[in-house]
């Protein structure tokens, strides 16, 4: 039975007066708040703990890796003493031959594209730029052109520029 049907059972009766509820609701200050007390320091004494232990893992991996590198030092020289056919052909790599060692270090000149974005110049473009070039680098862009798109006009200019036309 609802509350409608309820009103009507009752016959002539007068309406239900409404109920009005106020509340006051006080928010507590900052002050007024008491937090419990909690033991800190197992907490403070775990994280030294854990802190500690971390720093001595990262010593003793050092000092791991430190050894185990010295140990492989060591293997590698006693293997380069009596080497076999293995450690004979990766030495010959690293050592200069008997042969080598007289002659001196072994220097090989790689030349340089003296104009930038080369490729994608047209031969007009590049026949402007050649009278910035000293001898060297017009003997670079010609051979380079030579080997790739071998344009008769710029290969002229060139020759021209050298003197050898």
């Amino acid at each position: 039975m609802s509350t409608d049907e309820l009103a009507m059972d009752q016959g002539g009766a007068a309406p239900r007066e409404r109920r009005v509820v106020e509340a006051e609701i006080k928010i507590p200050r900052l002050e007024e708040i008491k937090m419990p007390k909690v033991d800190m320091e197992p907490l403070r004494s775990t994280a030294e703990q854990v802190l500690l232990t971390g720093i001595g893992l990262g010593v003793l991996a050092a000092r791991g890796i430190r050894a185990a590198a010295r140990a492989a030092y060591n293997a590698g020289q006693d293997a380069a003493r009596d080497p076999g056919p293995v450690t004979k052909a990766l030495l010959d790599m690293v050592k200069p031959s008997e042969k080598g060692e007289a002659a001196g270090p072994i220097r090989r000149q790689v030349p340089v594209m003296p104009i930038d974005n080369y490729d994608a110049l047209d031969a007009d473009q590049v026949r402007v730029r050649l009278p910035d070039l000293a001898e060297e680098q017009l003997r670079v862009v010609r051979s380079y052109e030579e080997s790739h798109r071998a344009r008769p006009e710029v290969l002229e200019a060139i020759d021209r520029r050298l003197g050898t036309v």
